[in-house]
């Protein structure tokens, strides 16, 4: 099986580093390795709209620019897993050129990082903006350099708990991945499916793929009690429906959660 590639913004800023190491800590485990993408966005000085020369001059210098930034980046973080030799480097808008390169590269895997705020409305806005409703595979979000190798599978009734097992296969493909399975509500009354059928149904789907969570349990709670719960996890994976704009308590609660959020969609 070849290597999986994940697609990392390398920058100057904490929430960039803090991917990094997040992810060559988990990449054994993930069997993944390490794409850099740097974007150079232009400023709206003159120089900008130039034509010709001056403009490919111009955009040579911001790409040796990027490229000099990842190189100091990556020698100073010192990362122990693999990382492809080849950083890329793009000038243009962040979010077009990260997208095209998603569609174009054959990524499994956009990872990047994010200062905690525990601001639900900045993750919905993140989750509605165009990269993150139109990129061809899932997304690792990370918040925290956290050491915890457990994992939880989380489910709602919004879940498709048949895409997010096969996901979930995709990334741990060691049938003994250490994991817990958790259905989250508010509360368990007029639920459809009911906590207790999501976490039946994803168990059957699972045995038939050779995984036993360690532990299957509903978490009924608000979301901020929910987050509160989940803090000891180092990795949350759940699924997203890109295509409905209703808020979802599970959306909230990944909102607040400190733990890392891997989205499948």
């Amino acid at each position: 099986m070849d290597m999986m590639k994940a697609l990392v913004p390398v920058e100057m800023t904490l929430a960039s580093n803090v991917a990094l190491r997040y992810l060559c800590q988990k990449a054994g485990l993930l069997g993944i390795g390490v794409q850099p993408i740097h974007v150079e966005e232009p400023d709206h000085k003159p120089h900008s709209s130039e034509t010709g020369w001056i403009r490919k001059s111009w955009e040579s210098g911001l790409r040796q620019a990027g490229m000099e930034e990842v190189q100091r980046v990556l020698k100073s973080e010192k990362l122990d897993c693999f990382v492809l030799p080849n950083p890329i480097v793009r000038v243009g808008s962040r979010e077009d050129r990260i997208l095209e390169e998603l569609r174009m590269g054959g990524h499994d895997l956009f990872v990047e990082g994010e200062v905690v705020n525990f601001n639900t409305g900045e993750f919905r806005k993140r989750l509605r903006s165009k990269l993150y409703r139109q990129m061809p595979c899932p997304a690792l979000i990370v918040r925290n350099m956290i050491q915890s190798d457990r994992v939880a599978l989380m489910l709602d009734e919004k879940t498709d708990v048949e895409y997010l097992v096969a996901q979930f296969c995709k990334f741990f493909t060691d049938t003994g991945t250490d994991f817990d399975l958790c259905a989250y509500a508010m509360d368990d009354l007029h639920r459809d499916p009911h906590p207790d059928e999501l976490l039946a149904e994803a168990g059957r789907i699972l045995e038939k793929r050779g995984y036993a969570p360690a532990m299957a349990y509903t978490l009924l709670c608000g979301p901020d009690s929910a987050s509160q719960a989940l803090h000891d996890y180092g990795l949350l994976v759940a699924h997203m429906d890109r295509k409905s704009n209703r808020k979802s308590p599970l959306t909230e609660v990944l909102g607040l959660v400190s733990s890392p959020i891997l989205l499948c969609w």
